[in-house]
């Protein structure tokens, strides 16, 4: 179902051939609209509202007409014909936008395709408009398809009516990027791409199969970074990487790609020149914890002290018989075959993980112990960045040891 949603505005004062302001009976200033040849894709038509066009191209179902009291209504039932009469207040301070919005929000667009107008609007509205529809999408699972303008400005006699969607998507674009940047989150970039390509012709989506990688690649690594498959993760930024690089001639519609694959390869630039592996985990727990997702980085943190005792002596450090049960093993029954620091920091991490785990579920738990507990865990990790740095913990006894013991 089709909804069409536009704005009447009071106009300007009409002037005569001499351009004089005429008045009606009571002396007071006739207010119009200019009548305007417009053009709308296909259409070339005058009209004193641009909305009567666009309606006349794209058929919609209902339409709501949106005015103050003193808007000219009498155009909307002249141009217009059948609508709904939407009143909102002049928007002139903060409680009035709000009014506005609730007004707008309760209209019937769930799950439908919107279509709006903001030729005729308060130099307020565009911007404006771009909240609804976001609220629109967001919320009522609405499908914004176009968003126009008649821009009377322009040169020349007929005026064209354009699209300012791609002015909202950009918007979107910039949601998804700072999704990815705050929380790792690169789903909706995915989408986006995914969505974008969709709407090219067959043959030219052919041609984009790298594109068509990346938003699937893009979905991998947000699967990866959710699940804390720490080395599925950094691979798949590395692919990101690999894959944009090698993209060229972008078409328009996915322009915004170009600015935000730039920025999401600098993420992975912070794993490019670190070999280790266990150096890799603990950059990522670094990471998670700047993403305010504390339990995941304790679980990086925990990982990469595991696998830097079994990398730094050359073992499998994907085994994992190795990681739980040998070296669990190792950590009550030798503890004379690790360093002081390094057995106190793997005790801090286990407390702290287990109550992670359980949910901090108890009598005792509260948000206080929740702020210390995160203050913990920075704390742990700036540890182990001063620990795992500096010791040497490659030792042919410990090597034996932990191969004795998984046999």
């Amino acid at each position: 179902m089709k909804i069409f949603i536009t704005i009447v505005g009071k106009g300007s004062p009409r002037k005569d051939k001499n351009g004089q302001i005429e008045k009606d009976s009571t002396g007071r200033p006739i207010f119009d609209y200019f009548e305007t040849e417009y053009q709308f894709e296909d259409i070339v038509k005058k009209s004193k509202l641009s909305s009567s066009i666009i309606i006349e191209k794209i058929r919609p179902d209902k339409v709501y007409v949106l005015g103050t009291s003193e808007s000219l209504w009498n155009l909307a039932d002249r141009f217009i014909g059948e609508y709904e009469k939407v009143l909102i207040p002049f928007g002139t301070n903060h409680e009035e936008f709000w009014q506005m919005f609730e007004t707008l929000a309760n209209l019937d667009v769930e799950g439908k395709e919107v279509y709006m107008d903001v030729t005729h609007g308060f130099r307020s509205i565009p911007l404006f408009v771009s909240t609804v529809m976001n609220f629109f999408e967001k919320v009522k699972d609405a499908k914004v398809k176009g968003v126009y303008y008649g821009m009377f400005e322009a040169k020349g006699d007929v005026k064209p009516i354009v699209d300012l969607l791609p002015i909202l998507e950009i918007n979107k674009w910039i949601e998804g990027y700072t999704i990815f940047k705050e929380f790792g989150d690169s789903r909706k970039i995915s989408y986006l791409t995914s969505e974008k390509i969709k709407e090219l012709p067959l043959e030219e989506r052919k041609k984009l199969s790298r594109l068509n990688s990346l938003s699937k690649t893009l979905e991998k690594s947000s699967k990866a970074f959710g699940f804390t498959a720490l080395d599925f993760y950094i691979k798949s930024l590395s692919d990101i990487t690999s894959i944009s690089q090698n993209i060229n001639n972008v078409p328009a519609n996915l322009k915004a790609l170009e600015f935000l694959t730039e920025d999401i390869e600098k993420v992975s630039e912070v794993f490019t020149n670190i070999n280790k592996e266990w150096e890799k985990q603990l950059k990522l727990a670094e990471i998670y914890f700047e993403k305010n997702r504390f339990s995941q980085s304790l679980t990086a943190l925990r990982e990469s002290v595991l696998t830097f005792i079994l990398e730094e002596n050359e073992l499998d450090w994907k085994d994992e018989d190795l990681r739980e049960s040998t070296l669990g093993k190792l950590f009550e029954n030798n503890k004379e075959l690790f360093p002081q620091g390094l057995l106190s920091l793997i005790s801090q991490i286990k407390d702290l993980r287990n109550k992670a785990s359980h949910g901090f579920i108890g009598k005792d738990s509260s948000e206080a112990e929740i702020n210390q507990s995160i203050e913990k865990l920075h704390s742990y990790i700036e540890k182990a960045k001063e620990i795992l740095f500096k010791i040497d913990i490659k030792s042919p006894e410990l090597k034996e040891k932990i191969i004795a013991l998984k046999l």
